[in-house]
Parts: structure tokens; C-alpha cells; sequence
């Protein structure tokens, strides 16, 4: 917008919120449920169209059961995930996850409720642990979970 003398104007952003299934058609992911292959490929193109690439440390928070959960829901030919990771810093702060897959096991649409984690292609290091949770998933058949 512009005031009466043309100059801009700052406008609030709107914040961006990925429209997800109703909460109740979602469940706990588990080692006789399916999901798309999510691969490290699949992962590393997701990381290289937002101009980034994958860090290791994101291993160690997954290998440390940072995170608390992970479910899943279909809806019109995507699969859903949300999840809850904890801060790396304060393990009392969490944060929620949500992304889209298509069938194909690419990633449609992530945020995050950290400071980074804005979507629509949001790819702070909660969302790729829980990424990165997916691949360890769909290529062992187990996924590490926060023990309490």
C-alpha cells in the first residue's frame, strides 16, 4: 500500500498454516503401516530447492529421540505428518511439525512452530529430523521415539 505521499507503506505479514486433515484421522506411526518411500535423495532434493543442504547434527537429534511422536493421515492422494520435536536447546520447550507427501514420497508442504519454521517450505531442523525420521523409517521399518 501506499500513503498519500507514495511512499510504501509496511503491511503485516500473514502468517502461513498448511490446512490439514481433522486431528482424529490421524495415527501413531508403526512398523505395519506404510508410507511413501521417503529416501535421503528425496530429502536432499526437498533441501536443495529451499538452498540448503542436510546437516548431520540433524542425525543426532533423531539418534537422540528428540522427537515425540509421529502420525500420519491420508487426504486426497497426500499423506499427512505431524509430529512434535523438542527444542535441542531446553528439552521443556516443543515444537510441532507438519508436512505433506505425495505418493511419490516427495515433500509438499512443511512448517514448523519454531522462530525458522514458517511454511509453506519450511525446513528448520525439526522439520528435517522429522524428514529424516521418515527415510530411517521407510528403511529400517523403525522409528526413535522419545522414551517417556
Amino acid at each position: 500500500m501506499f500513503d498519500d505521499v507514495h511512499n510504501i507503506r509496511d503491511e503485516p505479514e500473514v502468517e502461513f498454516h498448511m490446512v490439514v486433515p481433522e486431528y482424529s484421522t490421524y495415527k501413531d506411526l508403526h512398523a505395519d503401516q506404510t508410507i511413501p518411500a521417503v529416501t535421503m535423495e528425496r530429502l536432499q532434493d526437498f533441501l536443495s530447492a529451499c538452498y540448503t543442504n542436510f546437516n548431520p547434527k540433524v542425525a543426532d537429534l533423531y539418534k537422540g529421540r528428540y522427537i515425540q511422536y509421529v502420525r500420519t493421515a491420508v487426504h486426497e492422494n497426500l499423506v499427512y505428518v505431524t509430529s512434535s520435536v523438542w527444542a535441542k536447546m531446553k528439552k521443556t520447550v516443543s515444537y510441532k511439525v507438519d508436512a505433506s507427501l505425495t505418493k511419490d514420497g516427495v515433500v509438499s508442504e512443511s512448517q514448523c512452530e519454531c522462530a525458522a519454521g514458517q511454511g509453506p517450505a519450511a525446513h528448520c531442523k525439526h522439520v528435517i529430523t522429522v524428514l529424516f525420521a521418515l527415510v530411517a523409517f521407510c528403511k529400517d521399518g523403525e522409528l526413535l521415539t522419545d522414551l517417556t
